[in-house]
């Protein structure tokens, strides 16, 4: 990076100004010299009326930057975060590639935080993982001031979960933190939100007992300190806790805490996906909240539908077929499910998976024999996604689907992919398995 003696110079030569000339009735030309070889700083009223008898301004010589530049730099990126945040996630994306090329650090940083998101909003994971983990080679070498340190720890943990590396997601988020207790920064901000990630990666994993360990901290440290956003963060991912360890009222209270809290300072797209999630628990409720469920869908249709978040598109979608199925209409459940499946889509396989098993589940209601072709595709998609937890969700709900269709053979054989995708693998077994209760194993005393 030039420094302010070697921006003064390039400046002056530019203009064709000597140092002489430069240097009249102000300081002596020995003087500039001096600045220009970096061997003197500049009192600051020295420096401004030598910026402006180079027609520059004082910022840029100190920082390189220039002034008007600057602002219509950032002007541009708050334009594409803007977009980001309704939902215009390709024009954001342009717009933040576009800011890339600058030539000034900050904007280039800001822009390249930008990018990441957006490629994370359009299912791009592996590509918003380079980019975070490039920003953060440059927060090490201490050239990125914004997003901070651990709000890109707290991305990295965050996106290796998405796309599947729990182990990897857990060392991070662990070593993460470990740092904070180092530099003794426990209970700021970015502190509650990295471990709140991190409680979701337990829970991803299945380690429900250290994910609620870590909750209830959590949310003792947001109480204490946090910021409403903090808070309805910790709620969050304590309400996937509790869901997951059979509390689905309990996590319906803790999901309608976080959105309470966060409703004012998540953007649009953010808070549609939590409505969805919510709607999702109250449909898992037994008996099922689908009244409730249907109204918190409408109350954010419209929003919806004009975003053009093909995720967020389909997220909605599949809950309101889940409704109509729970409602006894099978054939608008049916038609759902196929819009959603032909419309083109390359984000997130979860997401086609569960339209493929709605409109399973929406053929079965109206006895299409299409439907085990729908399962199919499903188990093909599922095997693709092992290891993770809400793949083996979709798996005990295809094998209960082929289950109370009466196809008995085909939801075994998704039981035991569900086992397999926990690592429970088979193993080889006796052909003969002796009859229950008699002495075929050794009786052992403790």
């Amino acid at each position: 990076m030039s420094s302010v003696g070697e921006r003064l110079r390039q400046l002056r030569v530019a203009k064709g100004v000597s140092q002489t000339e430069l240097a009249r009735d102000l300081v002596s030309p020995s003087y500039v010299s001096l600045i220009e070889a970096n061997k003197r700083t500049p009192e600051r009223e020295v420096l401004e009326e030598l910026a402006k008898r180079l027609g520059a301004s004082v910022e840029f010589l100190e920082t390189g930057v220039d002034a008007a530049e600057l602002q219509e730099k950032q002007l541009a990126v708050r334009y594409a975060e803007l977009a980001l945040a309704n939902g215009q996630v390709t024009e954001a994306l342009q717009q933040f590639k576009a800011l890339a090329s600058s030539s000034l650090p900050q904007i280039r940083h800001q822009a390249a935080w930008g990018t990441g998101r957006a490629l994370e909003a359009q299912g791009d994971i592996t590509g918003a993982i380079k980019v975070v983990e490039g920003l953060l080679e440059e927060a090490v070498a201490g050239r990125v001031q914004a997003p901070g340190f651990l709000v890109l720890r707290n991305q990295q943990c965050w996106l290796y979960r998405e796309a599947g590396d729990l182990g990897l997601s857990i060392e991070l988020g662990e070593r993460a933190l470990q740092e904070v207790r180092d530099l003794g920064l426990e209970g700021t901000e970015d502190q509650i939100r990295l471990a709140s990630t991190l409680v979701g990666s337990y829970w991803e994993r299945g380690d429900l007992t250290k994910a609620h360990l870590l909750a209830e901290k959590v949310i003792t440290q947001a109480e204490r300190h946090g910021s409403p956003r903090s808070r309805g963060s910790a709620y969050w991912n304590a309400s996937l806790v509790a869901e997951a360890r059979g509390q689905r009222q309990l996590a319906i209270e803790l999901a309608e805490k976080a959105l309470a809290l966060m409703g004012e300072t998540m953007d649009d797209r953010g808070i549609v996906q939590m409505r969805a999630v919510l709607a999702w628990l109250l449909l898992r409720v037994d008996p099922p909240q689908v009244e409730r469920a249907e109204q918190i869908l409408a109350s954010f249709q419209d929003l919806v539908l004009g975003a053009g978040d093909e995720h967020l598109i389909l997220r909605y979608s599949t809950e309101l077929g889940r409704i109509r199925l729970f409602q006894g209409r099978p054939a608008e459940a049916l038609e759902l499910a196929s819009r959603m499946i032909e419309r083109p889509y390359d984000g997130r396989p979860t997401d086609l998976v569960r339209a493929l098993l709605l409109r399973a589940q929406a053929r079965f209601g109206l006895e299409d024999p299409a439907a085990g072709s729908d399962c199919a595709a499903v188990a093909d998609l599922l095997r693709g996604l092992s290891g993770q937890r809400r793949a083996a969700g979709l798996w005990r709900e295809l094998a209960e689907t082929l289950l109370t269709a009466g196809c008995r053979d085909e939801a075994m054989n998704a039981y035991r992919e569900l086992a397999d995708c926990l690592g429970a693998r088979s193993i080889p077994t006796p052909s003969v398995v002796a009859p229950v209760g008699s002495e075929a194993m050794p009786r052992t005393t403790v």
